[in-house]
């Protein structure tokens, strides 16, 4: 398939390529994040009746007609595995695409396969075989290679057709409001929280109150440095640095210096001590889910192989209702409240809600105080 293509450069080719995207646009992006924080667009590819537009981030300046598409709810943007996307135009454009059909999402809710790549759904569904490129590519060189742009084009063009193929699948199982319904959430992409990164931490729940207060301040401080100065966290000061810095009761200077390089504790042991201080004085935030028990994480198991039972019955995805994590909270949630969660009383509460409940009341109702401790 050789569709025509069309470099769009500024503007004006903006505006007028974007008059005519009508009802559904296929959409992918291609970036680099080796050095940065924030992803760095390199190229927009959209695809439309048959005609590829590559938009170049490094020449257009004014973005109004594609974000004013990007928002219109009319027109479907059909895209797979959106998340970094999502991320990307968020942080390069400040919206959020309204409308999304992930290919590769849809796809789990009528096969087996939760995260089938682009390429094995190409030719699963429409029998081309795509060639293999380099998995590396710098997008921000100018020109790009014929070999970055035969791959651009690629990596596009073909999701019209796959939409077609799904949409309809989807309508015949009767599953598209499950997937519109679970499509709406996935589509809602946030920025990423700095005072909730502290969650992310492994280790997190072996705190005490306050010293959770103290990790909570470094994450945060450690995130609006990484995001501010736009470099990996990592680059900033590593995770456990930053727990071993929360146990300690009032932190120094001299405390930064033992623990890190020279560099990174010349630049940052005044802000570290800084931020430590400041989360020694904070209201300690809510505790941390410890792991679960040996028995708790029996019911998980148990759970979960109720769930891939339903799931191979109905020949779609396992991962739609036996991920460990949805069930892990699910457990959770039960312990406090008694009752599902929120993700497991939607479509999913006819598939395997009234199971969930039997097991959970049997195993968990009358020890569920005792045993979350």
């Amino acid at each position: 398939m050789t569709p025509r293509t069309e470099w769009i450069a500024d503007h004006h080719q903006l505006r007028d390529a974007a008059s005519a995207w009508r009802g559904c646009i296929a959409l992918d992006t291609e970036f680099i994040r080796t050095d940065t924080y924030y992803p760095v667009p390199g190229l927009y590819q959209i695809a439309h009746q048959g005609t590829v537009y590559l938009l170049d981030p490094l020449s257009i300046e004014d973005w109004q007609p594609f974000v004013e598409v990007l928002l219109d709810t009319s027109v479907f943007k059909i895209m797979h595995a959106c998340q970094e996307d999502l991320e990307l135009i968020h942080h390069h454009l400040g919206v959020v695409p309204q409308r999304i059909f992930d290919t590769q999402y849809a796809n789990a809710f009528v096969s087996p396969d939760f995260s089938l790549s682009y390429a094995a759904l190409v030719q699963r569904l429409l029998a081309i075989d795509l060639p293999k490129h380099a998995t590396r590519s710098n997008w921000l060189q100018r020109p790009l290679t014929n070999e970055q742009l035969q791959y651009a084009m690629e990596d596009v063009i073909y999701l019209e057709q796959l939409f077609d193929h799904l949409r309809e699948a989807l309508q015949t199982a009767g599953r598209d409001s499950w997937f519109d319904d679970d499509m709406q959430l996935r589509a809602d992409y946030q920025p990423n929280d700095p005072t909730q990164h502290y969650l992310n931490l492994k280790k997190a729940w072996q705190l005490g109150p306050q010293q959770l207060a103290v990790l909570q301040g470094l994450c945060a401080w450690r995130e609006e440095t990484a995001q501010t100065r736009n470099i990996p966290r990592n680059r900033v000061v590593w995770d456990d640095h930053l727990f071993e810095f929360a146990r300690i009761k009032q932190l120094g200077e001299s405390d930064v210096q033992r623990a890190l390089p020279k560099g990174i504790a010349r630049r940052y042991a005044a802000p570290l001590v800084a931020a430590h201080e400041q989360g020694r004085l904070a209201t300690p935030p809510g505790a941390i889910d410890r792991p679960l028990s040996a028995a708790q994480g029996a019911v998980v198991k148990d759970l979960r192989e109720v769930a891939r039972k339903q799931s191979t019955l109905l020949n779609f995805a396992p991962e739609l209702l036996a991920r460990k994590r949805d069930v892990e909270a699910c457990v959770r949630h039960y312990l406090r409240y008694e009752q599902l969660t929120d993700h497991y009383r939607s479509w999913r509460h006819d598939l395997v809600g009234a199971q969930f409940a039997e097991i959970l009341d049997a195993r968990l109702q009358h020890n569920g105080a005792a045993a979350s401790g």
